[in-house]
């Protein structure tokens, strides 16, 4: 079933497949290196499934799917007035064919298969960290916000939500079953549960 976002239609469709995902700041420099860190994953990926020898990431246990579906996904502080109070959420699906190419990437542009602004997040009112001005802590606080989005409107949740200095990718997805229930286990919501339990039931 399709769902609405901000003037954009998405479904289940508009991810294909196991993939994965990074998180980053809406700026130039956030951006390049989530794209090379994008092709490192990738490029880990495709090796893993050539290989039955060598040592894996931790992220990658067990069998390797053929990660198809590879997104950046990027956020900015946003406010009417003062302080911010939501953060804008942008969903840039990348050509994994690019990425697998060794050397120097080319720009996000020339990378995108499509570009989409998904609802803005709203920030709660006792967020610690709130102020960009410490980027840092401010993303250490945001990113869970925009993981949910992303996970949420493309009806893709991540597999294994990855923990403060844990390596890997930053979001992770397999099979539509097993990852709402994934979902359902981590924010408590019935509905996802629901829908896993349809998914597994063929419906």
């Amino acid at each position: 079933m399709a769902m609405t976002t901000t003037g954009l239609t998405v479904g289940s469709k508009a991810v294909g497949g196991p993939g994965l995902a990074e998180i980053k700041p809406h700026n130039d420099a956030a951006i390049r290196k989530g794209l090379y860190q994008l092709q490192r994953y990738v490029q880990q990926s495709a090796a893993a499934r050539g290989t039955s020898t060598g040592k894996r990431p931790a992220w990658m246990a067990g069998s390797e799917p053929d990660r198809t579906s590879v997104w950046l996904v990027t956020y900015r502080p946003w406010s009417a007035k003062g302080p911010p109070t939501h953060v804008r959420v942008f969903a840039h699906e990348l050509k994994r064919d690019e990425l697998l190419k060794k050397g120097p990437l080319p720009s996000l542009e020339r990378l995108l298969v499509s570009r989409r602004e998904l609802d803005k997040v709203e920030l709660p009112k006792t967020m610690p960290f709130p102020h960009p001005g410490k980027p840092d802590l401010f993303g250490l606080a945001v990113e869970p916000l925009v993981r949910q989005r992303f996970a949420g409107t493309f009806h893709r949740p991540q597999q294994r939500p990855q923990r403060l200095r844990r390596k890997g990718p930053d979001v992770l997805w397999r099979e539509l079953g097993d990852l709402f229930r994934e979902l359902a286990d981590e924010t408590g919501d019935r509905y996802w549960r629901e829908v896993a339990n349809e998914l597994s039931h063929g419906v």
